[in-house]
């Protein structure tokens, strides 16, 4: 534009809008966001948050989708205006599109976020980032105090048990061994071998009785003996 005076009117500096997504359809890329909105005016830079690394974890344990799923997102447009307009027309309406897809049902969340800079979410996203390490740090910190804890309680019990132990071992080395109510009750019987005389006197005992028995004759037997030696003397007289 030229002024009537010659002079060459600024031309009015185009100032970027940034809209905000609270919500991302499931497994939504920043690349589909880009392509979705471009249609619409020119799109600058993309951000996509994704899930928390334990809830992926958690998901992909019990047979989840493997995918990275986004959370929320913020979309930059070269033009504020090209960006309320969008929020406007946009928030609440079916994402639409080819009916095989996978977003064809799903709804947009969108909201224009005014007076907010790229700047903003770099340093939004940074303060996140050190709380985060922060907590990290102290959540590690405290981890390995109560570990350290554990650790020295259990080393404490080892050193007692041992002291008790030696005292029960000392206590037990100074009393005199008991004998068991089995051992007391069992009796025990020895066959003791017979001494000399006793079977000096055994042995000649048993041999009169042998002798006592050799030279005794019943009186029944007696008779019948005599007879049977008449008889072979003198036969005749049988």
């Amino acid at each position: 534009k030229v002024k009537k005076d010659g002079e060459f009117a600024k031309e009015k500096e185009i100032v970027p809008g940034i809209v905000y997504l609270s919500r991302v359809p499931p497994f939504m890329k920043p690349e589909k966001i880009r392509h979705l909105l471009s249609q619409f005016g020119e799109v600058g830079r993309v951000f996509l948050q994704a899930e928390d690394a334990d809830a992926r974890q958690k998901r992909v344990k019990y047979g989840g989708n493997r995918k990275t799923r986004y959370t929320e997102g913020w979309v930059e447009f070269k033009n504020k205006r090209v960006a309320k307009l969008v929020a406007s027309s946009l928030n609440n309406t079916q994402i639409g599109g080819k009916k095989r897809s996978l977003y064809y049902d799903d709804l947009w969340n969108i909201k224009y976020l005014p007076k907010f800079r790229w700047s903003h979410l770099s340093e939004t996203m940074a303060y996140e980032k050190a709380v985060k390490d922060q907590r990290m740090r102290v959540e590690v910190s405290q981890a390995k105090r109560e570990n350290d804890f554990y650790l020295q309680n259990v080393d404490k019990s080892k050193a007692l048990q041992a002291i008790e132990s030696r005292k029960r071992k000392r206590l037990e080395d100074d009393e005199e061994p008991e004998v068991p109510e089995s051992a007391k009750r069992k009796a025990w019987t020895f066959k003791q071998r017979p001494t000399a005389a006793a079977a000096a006197t055994a042995s000649a005992s048993t041999e009169r009785k042998g002798a006592r028995q050799r030279t005794t004759i019943t009186p029944e037997k007696k008779p019948g003996i005599q007879r049977s030696l008449l008889a072979k003397i003198l036969p005749g007289k049988s």
